[in-house]
């Protein structure tokens, strides 16, 4: 429940206002505001200055007719977006740049299956995954913990 008006689905732009929250809260400086409807770009780019590191965020979120073909689409695309902001040394532990993707928490079990199947892809991606309550909280996690049974 967010205010007074109880959230029906973890859209989109309520998982970025939730992600940006989160970020705020745990020492990050937003360094891109919300995009626009159909504006193109990075969704949520931060740095944060204790730990010298650039973070980019790709978001997706629930949409009215939220089917199983909806979260594979999604699944998809998210994966492509951050795939072209990465440079050539990903999610390298030694770099300045950390690369997420931020979903609703709803999805996370069709995730975690489609994420086993592709193991050594994931291994490589190393991304984290910012999970979203429907209260608006949010749950960091890393790459490891969705290779987990």
């Amino acid at each position: 429940m967010v205010g007074k008006h109880k959230i029906n689905i973890i859209d989109e732009p309520f998982v970025q206002k939730s992600v940006r929250k989160y970020l705020l809260n745990n020492g990050w400086k937003l360094t891109n505001l919300p995009k626009s409807v159909g504006e193109h770009g990075k969704d949520i780019t931060a740095w944060h200055s204790k730990k010298r590191k650039v973070l980019i965020i790709e978001a997706k979120g629930e949409v009215k007719s939220s089917k199983d073909q909806q979260k594979h689409n999604a699944f998809i695309n998210v994966l492509g977006e951050i795939l072209f902001r990465m440079d050539k040394e990903g999610n390298s532990p030694k770099r300045a740049r950390i690369y997420a993707i931020a979903i609703p928490v709803t999805w996370e079990n069709t995730y975690k299956k489609k994420i086993v199947k592709m193991e050594y892809g994931w291994h490589l991606l190393k991304l984290k995954v910012f999970l979203v309550e429907k209260d608006g909280s949010v749950r960091l996690t890393n790459y490891r913990y969705w290779l987990k049974s």
